[in-house]
């Protein structure tokens, strides 16, 4: 188990500054420095001590002190700027410096925690999180005991995207991904088809359980039957396509779907006049012949905008009434019609 920082004491702080514990209870407390009583040298000399001994041991007591760094860190738990991921961090780390230039924040994006095995630890012991006045978390997986950590230290920190890896009670902003996969099976269904193919990647993230569980609803209720394929079967896809009767194919992200279209054209099917096709994912940029991918907008920036102005809020509330806060915040993605779902004839 993780050893938590060991958290200064009044006395300690009385002892540095030459005043009494009282003193240093009542400059705690008087947030605003209303308190006439405690002369601003005797003030100062104790905000002194505090910063003095709390630089790493106690940010709670740092923040009641007035004492703020005004900077904000940033952790990915995988690797954020390159190639293969910055479709996905690109949005919400522009939307995370805009808003942090909004209020005069400085960024620290914590890079020093190596990527082993895929992710990165955020107490690594090279992580420098105690030079922060809280922390963004980004990542696809999140690790439950570093969450807890946080939560049990009372940290200020959120994390962007659904959290499912405990159950403490973790802040974070996410997207609602099941209201758009729902429509757009919906507009598939309308336009006539009545077999489907998902083809997924496999995760077990909170998001890909929303998709694949509003999949599994549409053909438990008759809307659409799905036929669930992993991305290791892609080059089946047309045989599979053609033993089922499918006529739409959704995949998990548009970057999946290119492979998709790809083993589709590569057999001969045309798309989308003979199979129609979907991603369950952003898709502005994404295209098929020169036509719109139907998909979803995911407002990522705003996403990232909402974060930082919860972890500012948390940051500027004592952790005693964090209880007060709403800690969960949901944006929906909107869907993208586009071009690649076509009519059946009859329909």
């Amino acid at each position: 188990m993780p050893t938590k920082p060991r958290r200064v004491t009044q006395r300690e702080i009385a002892e540095i500054a030459g005043v009494s514990q009282t003193t240093v209870s009542v400059v705690l407390n008087d947030r605003d420095g209303t308190n006439v009583r405690i002369p601003e040298e005797t003030r100062a000399r104790v905000k002194a001590a505090i910063e003095q001994a709390t630089y790493v041991a106690d940010p709670a007591a740092r923040r009641l002190a007035g004492l703020d760094n005004q900077i904000i860190g940033v952790f990915t738990y995988e690797e954020a700027l390159s190639p293969e991921s910055l479709d996905f961090y690109g949005p919400l780390l522009n939307g995370i410096e805009r808003a942090a230039e909004e209020i005069g924040w400085d960024l620290l994006l914590f890079t020093s925690s190596p990527v082993e095995n895929g992710t990165r630890s955020l107490f690594h012991r090279k992580t420098r999180l105690r030079l922060t006045d809280g922390c963004v978390l980004l990542g696809q997986q999140m690790v439950g005991s570093e969450l807890e950590r946080l939560v049990a230290e009372q940290f200020p920190f959120v994390a962007v995207g659904r959290r499912d890896e405990t159950a403490a009670a973790v802040p974070y902003v996410a997207i609602d991904y099941v209201t758009p996969t729902t429509a757009l099976i919906d507009q598939a269904a309308a336009a006539g088809h009545q077999q489907a193919l998902y083809v997924h990647r496999g995760r077990d993230t909170p998001a890909a359980r929303d998709r694949r569980g509003a999949v599994e609803s549409a053909s438990a209720d008759g809307r659409l039957a799905f036929l669930l394929v992993g991305e290791e079967r892609i080059a089946d896809l047309p045989r599979l396509a053609q033993a089922t009767g499918a006529t739409v194919i959704f995949a998990e992200d548009a970057f999946l779907l290119e492979d998709v279209v790809h083993a589709l054209t590569t057999a001969g099917v045309s798309v989308p006049d003979e199979i129609s096709v979907a991603a369950l994912g952003a898709v502005r940029g994404h295209s098929i012949e020169g036509k719109a991918l139907a998909g979803f907008h995911v407002p990522r920036e705003q996403l990232a905008a909402e974060a930082l102005d919860l972890l500012r809020l948390l940051i500027a509330t004592d952790p005693a009434e964090w209880g007060g806060i709403e800690i969960r915040r949901f944006l929906v993605a909107e869907v993208e019609p586009g071009e690649t779902i076509v009519g059946r004839t009859g329909a």
